[in-house]
Parts: structure tokens; sequence; C-alpha cells
């Protein structure tokens, strides 16, 4: 178990890993819902050292 923000969790163990690539999957969540709970997606992407590929529910 880990704490801290999810993104920094994924981001620190690609690159611990040697990561080529992170596959991620997302809600798609728009407007208030995506403003409250946040994206770790997103964060994902701005933050990764490596291409993000993300995956849309569908």
């Amino acid at each position: 178990m880990r704490t801290g923000r999810a993104a920094d969790g994924i981001r620190a163990e690609a690159d611990a890993w040697g990561a080529d690539l992170i596959l991620m999957g997302t809600h798609g969540r728009t407007g208030m819902a995506h403003f409250l709970n946040g994206s770790v997606a997103e964060a994902v992407v701005r933050l990764a050292k490596c291409p993000v590929l993300i995956e849309h529910e569908a």
C-alpha cells in the first residue's frame, strides 16, 4: 500500500521500471465530476517521461 498522489506513484514506478509506455484507463468524466475528482490519467500524462496511452471506458 502506498500513500500520496496516485499520479506521482505511477510516474515513480514507471521510472523505476524503465517503462517505455504507460497504459491507463479513464472514466472520461467532464464538468463538475472532473473538477471535484480530478483526473489521475491527465496528471500522469503531464508528469510522465515516457508516452502514455489512454483508453476511454466504453
